[in-house]
C-alpha cells in the first residue's frame, strides 16, 4: 500500500473513531500506525496532517445544521479568543495528539544505530 492510501486511510480512521468513541482516538491511531509503518519516516507529520483533516471534516458536518457560527462565537468570546482562533486551536489539537503519539511510539520501536555512543 502506498503512503496515500494509508493516510486516507487513517485520516478516515481518525474521523470515524472520534465520531463513535472519543476524542483520545487520535493518538491511538496515530500509535498503531506508527508502530505499523514505523519504517516510514513521514509518519508522525503525516499523522498530523490527518487528524487536522479528520477533524476539520467533523467540524464541517456537525456545523452544517448549526445557525452560522452561533457556538463558535460564543465559546471563542468565553475563552477570550474569538470564533477564528477558536478553529485554528480546535484544530491544532488532534494534530498534536497525532504527531507526538506517532513520534514517540517511532522513537520507542526504531531500531538503534550499531555506531550509537550509547554502544
Amino acid at each position: 500500500m502506498n503512503r496515500m492510501l494509508w493516510f486516507l486511510g487513517v485520516t478516515a480512521a481518525m474521523a470515524t473513531l472520534t465520531w463513535t468513541v472519543s476524542w483520545w482516538m487520535v493518538p491511538v491511531v496515530a500509535a498503531i500506525w506508527a508502530f505499523v509503518r514505523r519504517g516510514d519516516a513521514a509518519v508522525p507529520l503525516l499523522a498530523g496532517f490527518a487528524a487536522m483533516l479528520a477533524w476539520g471534516v467533523l467540524l464541517w458536518v456537525s456545523s452544517r445544521g448549526a445557525p452560522a457560527g452561533s457556538v463558535m462565537q460564543s465559546v471563542g468570546a468565553a475563552m477570550q479568543v474569538g470564533a477564528g482562533p477558536l478553529v485554528v486551536l480546535t484544530i491544532a489539537f488532534p494534530a498534536l495528539l497525532a504527531s507526538s503519539a506517532a513520534a514517540l511510539v517511532r522513537a520507542i520501536t526504531s531500531p538503534r544505530g550499531a555506531g550509537s555512543a550509547n554502544g
